[in-house]
């Protein structure tokens, strides 16, 4: 691939390809358990270098990510999504203290292990509650993971605030 932006398109596209695949789907699924994430290995040894922990790590969060919720957008990241997480279900902006403590645990995180430690509860809380993931983004924020990228999330997850105080 020519770049990671090529790369996460591409990976994302085989994936919504794949997605009426219920076998292939609940493989992908087990890659949030490191118990049974072998299981995503056939499939994600087309993308990745397994041998590569970090590299691995991230294409399977990234595939469990989708295979437990499909429905992508292209826009926003983990920040946005957090976002509506929080103020959805009719909480507004009273919403974002409850779940904030949830968030600040992601910008804690030094390295893409531990992001990708912690992303499936809130995976499973998205497809739970019908929020959409840039799954794209999501790729990209993994392999670049560090302050930028910490930075880009909380504006999407407190920089909202601007928009909704004003309407």
């Amino acid at each position: 691939m020519a770049n990671l932006d090529e790369q996460a398109t591409a990976f994302v596209a085989s994936l919504q390809a794949r997605r009426e695949d219920r076998g292939l789907m609940a493989n992908l699924r087990r890659g949030f358990s490191e118990a049974t994430a072998d299981r995503a290995w056939p499939y994600l040894a087309r993308w990745c270098n397994l041998e590569n922990g970090r590299e691995k790590t991230i294409f399977q969060t990234v595939a469990a990510s989708f295979a437990f919720n499909p429905e992508s957008v292209s826009k926003g990241n983990m920040g946005t999504t957090m976002h509506r997480l929080a103020t959805g279900d009719g909480r507004g902006l009273d919403g974002l203290e409850t779940f904030e403590t949830r968030f600040r645990r992601f910008l804690s995180c030094d390295t893409v292990f531990e992001v990708c430690d912690r992303l499936p509860t809130v995976i499973r809380t998205t497809q739970a509650k019908g929020v959409a993931i840039n799954h794209e983004e999501l790729f990209k924020d993994l392999h670049y993971w560090g302050d930028r990228v910490k930075v880009r999330w909380a504006n999407a997850y407190w920089g909202n605030l601007r928009e909704e105080e004003t309407t």
